[in-house]
């Protein structure tokens, strides 16, 4: 009996896990006994812990009770909303979210950075070799149990496996909302953004050396935004998230990027390649409307999203030209030929990051053929150095 099958055999569930999108059972179950996974990638929810070993259902209630105890600043249906799903550890404080990040991840003994298991979190002997293997995934995504899918446990928990396969070192993550499921997704209500920030919080928490989170919004509601980046960015998440919820050139969107200047933290927005006309349920922004946006606020750092979405990528590189402080995320489904050359060429390696989006089987696609474009210093910008620019310092592991 091969070793990943005397493995499963000793769990007797080969036959529950159906493993990551377009994998096969057996690779799932293979999986399990890889050297890359760690147990705590069997924990798809922050808070469900029954099915780590030692876990009780009991335990797990009230370690929820403890976390939404140390719930602050949710008012309204946001704090209801936590009293019933996920555990929530958004707190405000006037501790920075990378103070956090790093107090959360390593504790601050004499004994020097340490993690949640007591080690030191890079070892001095392996800290070259550490930094040049980390990969950041700059836009990913997870669920939580009120969006649309019945299996987003092993949707949260797949993306953490097949992410410990590619190499992906921090997946940088936003919710949004519900998924449409009680509000659109591109227009989320401001019950759904806080429900769906604050399971993400809870996720990043529960695994805090491969998660970070984007602060989602929607801007047509100003002061919500505004507090809710405040109450995000004290719980430590490093981002903000913009959906097509408003034109990238609206005025509405001011606030939130002056927001952003001030604490330091990147604006990833969502991005149609070109758009050339309304579709029903979102404002959409191409390349050229995002542009005018970082214009008007030179000193934020903004992230366009999803190079690879669809549509005519080349007229968005050509907007590029004129907003220095955009970069470029590659994620997304597309494939075309002559897309990344052409990306590399217009923008130069030191405004590109990499990301996957929803299909990272073309994001891992994208990375093995990055890997053959670029040189050794080059493709350490685009794995991770760009990305840890981008964001505050600290915000993660190797920064």
């Amino acid at each position: 009996m091969a070793p990943w099958a005397r493995a499963a055999a000793r769990r007797g569930d080969a036959g529950h896990h159906r493993g990551d999108a377009g994998g096969r059972p057996a690779d799932a179950v293979a999986r399990r006994g890889d050297a890359v996974a760690r147990p705590a990638d069997a924990v798809a929810h922050p808070g469900d812990v029954a099915g780590r070993p030692g876990g009780r259902p009991e335990d797990v209630a009230g370690r929820r009770e403890a976390a939404v105890g140390r719930l602050a600043g949710v008012a309204g249906s946001g704090a209801a909303a936590a009293s019933r799903g996920p555990a929530s550890v958004m707190a405000q404080d006037t501790t920075s979210g990378a103070a956090r990040h790093a107090t959360h991840r390593h504790g601050t003994d004499h004994g020097g950075p340490r993690g949640r298991s007591g080690a030191p979190a890079v070892a001095t002997s392996r800290a070259r070799r550490e930094i040049l293997a980390m990969l950041i995934d700059v836009h990913a995504h997870f669920y939580h149990d009120r969006t649309p899918r019945a299996d987003w446990r092993e949707r949260n928990a797949s993306r953490l496996r097949a992410g410990a396969k590619v190499g992906i070192t921090m997946h940088v993550a936003s919710v949004l909302g519900s998924f449409g499921r009680t509000s659109p997704t591109y227009f989320p209500s401001p019950k759904d953004l806080e429900y769906g920030n604050t399971a993400l919080c809870a996720l990043e928490h529960e695994h805090p050396d491969r998660i970070r989170g984007y602060v989602t919004v929607n801007p047509n509601y100003t002061a919500h935004a505004l507090a809710e980046i405040t109450r995000g960015l004290a719980a430590g998440m490093i981002g903000i998230k913009l959906a097509a919820s408003r034109r990238a050139t609206d005025p509405l969107l001011d606030p939130i990027c002056e927001l952003a200047g001030q604490r330091g933290v990147p604006v990833l927005h969502h991005v149609w390649q070109h758009r050339r006309h309304d579709w029903p349920g979102q404002e959409a922004s191409d390349a050229v409307e995002l542009c005018t946006l970082a214009r008007r606020h030179p000193g934020v750092r903004f992230i366009l999203a999803h190079l690879g979405g669809g549509g005519d990528w080349q007229h968005s590189l050509a907007a590029l030209a004129t907003a220095p402080n955009v970069s470029v995320d590659v994620s997304g489904s597309g494939v075309d030929g002559g897309m990344l050359e052409a990306c590399l060429a217009g923008v130069g390696a030191s405004r590109v990051v990499w990301g996957s989006d929803l299909t990272m089987d073309t994001g891992w696609a994208k990375l093995r053929y990055l890997d053959h474009l670029l040189g050794p210093a080059e493709r350490e910008l685009v794995r991770w150095k760009n990305a840890a620019r981008l964001f505050p310092a600290g915000a993660f592991p190797a920064d």
